[in-house]
């Protein structure tokens, strides 16, 4: 799902940034911080699925966000929650 399509489900049709948190409570890589262009990017995801097959846990099931131009380890794995913030 796209996340600037998630945001707007969420109440936040212009986020400014966004927030997300890994279920995974350790490692550098368990929070993110997404920049508006990052979200508003229409091919920045919230992934369950790749290939019509759900997620692995090793790719991060239940759900991964994937940013375009960002390094596979920023694209933060297990997702527990994302905070959509508006100016």
């Amino acid at each position: 799902m796209p996340l600037r399509d998630l945001a707007r489900m969420a109440g936040v049709p212009e986020p400014d940034s966004a927030f997300v948190r890994s279920v995974e409570r350790r490692g550098a890589f368990n929070r993110a911080t997404l920049q508006a262009n990052q979200v508003a990017h229409p091919d920045s995801l919230l992934a369950l699925r790749v290939n019509d097959a759900d997620l692995s846990l090793d790719h991060g099931f239940p759900a991964r966000v994937i940013v375009p131009a960002l390094p596979g380890v920023h694209n933060t794995k297990w997702v527990g929650s994302i905070d959509f913030r508006a100016g």
